[in-house]
């Protein structure tokens, strides 16, 4: 299995990425993981490094779109935010993958509505898988308009799903919950409630260094 996540400025240290490795290799202990980061410095020596430069000062979260670009992977790749924590193993995300799209997490914790009227969108792309060749109609579009993309849209969440909406696929709801927010509107929606799913994100948690600090410690790694 590959997975990748981006470190670019200073909002994430370099315990962000270490650790999450770890729990990867806890899980899957072949794991390749690649870090896309400006700031290599103090990263595990068997992390593989994707050299970037920052080039979206006031909204970092921009830099994930050179993810997109074709043939920066050879193989269907998972993507994952730094803030998020992996509990069992990763499979189902690809027992469900769809190829031939950017497979993508979708806020099952709102109501659409909710999703629409607060966030612009339903999509979250803390999360997603990237192939070779899946993500071709985006990074054209970055490549020939970044500057207005930018200007028209603050995140990457609400230009992927206004824009490419026919080019995306919702992994299965139950694989990923927002600590802050819940699982699944309106069965499950307890918040700050840790569950025993594949992925947690502490999206917007006052408090995630500390919990993730304690989920950190116990980590530990196979082999």
């Amino acid at each position: 299995m590959q997975a990748v996540s981006v470190k670019v400025g200073k909002l994430y240290g370099v315990d962000y990425v270490n650790e999450l490795y770890k729990q990867l290799l806890t899980l899957h202990k072949d794991c390749i993981y690649y870090c896309m980061t400006d700031d290599p410095v103090g990263l595990h020596k068997d992390i593989k490094i994707i050299k970037t430069t920052d080039d979206f000062e006031e909204r970092k979260w921009w830099n994930k779109i050179k993810l997109f670009e074709p043939g920066l992977f050879d193989q269907s790749t998972i993507y994952l935010d730094l803030d998020c924590y992996i509990h069992i193993p990763l499979n189902k995300f690809f027992e469900t993958y769809k190829p031939g799209k950017l497979n993508i997490l979708k806020t099952n914790w709102f109501s659409d509505g909710i999703a629409r009227k607060v966030h612009q969108c339903n999509v979250n792309s803390s999360i997603m898988i990237i192939d070779k060749d899946n993500c071709a109609p985006l990074w054209k579009e970055c490549k020939a308009n970044i500057e207005k993309m930018y200007k028209s849209f603050y995140g990457l969440d609400p230009w992927i799903y206004r824009r490419h909406k026919e080019n995306i696929y919702y992994f299965q709801p139950g694989l990923a919950y927002s600590y802050k927010h819940g699982c699944v509107f309106p069965s499950d929606i307890e918040q700050n409630k840790l569950r025993q799913l594949p992925v947690c994100i502490f999206d917007d948690a006052l408090d995630r260094y500390e919990i993730l600090n304690g989920l950190w410690a116990s980590t530990k790694v196979m082999g």
